[in-house]
């Protein structure tokens, strides 16, 4: 099976344009959108308008005629931590019509040999939106505080304590204990918006590492068939690095820039023979 990978589009939709280019000269059977679907401006209290004014107008009618055009294409996605949770509904109505298979806590089988997990929350950033947003691991540790904590409702932004209420939610470290359970790690290919932390995966701009420690932990010890990442736009370029082996895992993060489209296109039969890095 052929898949194309890609994650971060929500800064410009030519990338969007670009992938139809792409899974049809390449014979795509099956795209994957690692998170962050949806543009993030303009002004962050107009963003659940926005955000499903885009969502309406854009990515439905783009997804319908990938349908159309190709049937048979497996597509499945899931939001960010840039997306506003607030919107998911028109996504669960599209995955209702078939048209698409949500991945976040899901468990899809692509083929008798491999199976598809989605895990979307990130580690506390310094950014407001928190919707897919938990803390990494039990010591609730945060390395930057955000000014301000928001989540998204029906009703519009409303602002929280961060500790009071995400503290009260599991834990990126718990969640990695559910999906252990609910698939073969051997035989699966896990998209988690959040790179392992401290690889070539999740570099800043400055380099310093912020990806999840719990999803290192969880490929360390459950070493899955294959990981695929995005969030941390710049790393690829920071490090020289858009794949990481680590144990018998490639783990991938291929980037995102404004200007180009960066995605994979591999053979799940053959990841590390077949695969080809576009950017």
């Amino acid at each position: 099976m052929k898949i194309l990978y890609t994650s971060d589009l929500h800064v410009n939709e030519r990338h969007y344009q670009r992938l139809l280019e792409l899974q049809k000269n390449k014979r795509i059977d099956c795209l994957i959108i690692g998170g962050d679907l949806i543009p993030n401006r303009p002004a962050f209290h107009d963003r659940i308008h926005n955000q499903r004014d885009f969502i309406k107008q854009f990515l439905y009618p783009y997804i319908s005629k990938l349908k159309t055009t190709k049937p048979n294409l497996g597509i499945y996605l899931m939001m960010g931590n840039d997306d506003t949770a607030a919107n998911m509904d028109i996504l669960e109505g599209m995955e209702k019509e078939g048209i698409i298979n949500l991945l976040h806590k899901r468990h899809h089988v692509l083929d008798a040999e491999i199976h598809l997990v989605g895990y979307g929350y990130v580690p506390i950033t310094p950014f407001s939106l928190k919707d897919w947003e938990r803390f990494d691991t039990d010591e609730k540790v945060v390395i930057e505080s955000p000014r301000r904590s928001l989540l998204s409702t029906k009703q519009g932004m409303h602002q929280i304590d961060l500790y009071e209420v995400l503290g009260k939610e599991k834990t990126i470290e718990e969640d990695m204990k559910y999906l252990a359970q609910i698939s073969d790690s051997k035989k699966t290919i896990y998209v988690m918006h959040a790179p392992p932390y401290n690889t070539a995966l999740d570099r800043l701009f400055n380099g310093t590492p912020c990806g999840s420690k719990s999803i290192r932990n969880f490929i360390e010890r459950h070493q899955p068939y294959l990981t695929l990442h995005g969030h941390i736009h710049e790393s690829p370029m920071v490090s020289g690095i858009f794949m990481e082996e680590i144990g018998d895992t490639i783990s991938i993060n291929p980037g995102q820039e404004p200007d180009r489209l960066h995605a994979v296109i591999f053979d799940t039969g053959d990841v590390k023979g077949t695969l080809d890095y576009f950017h």
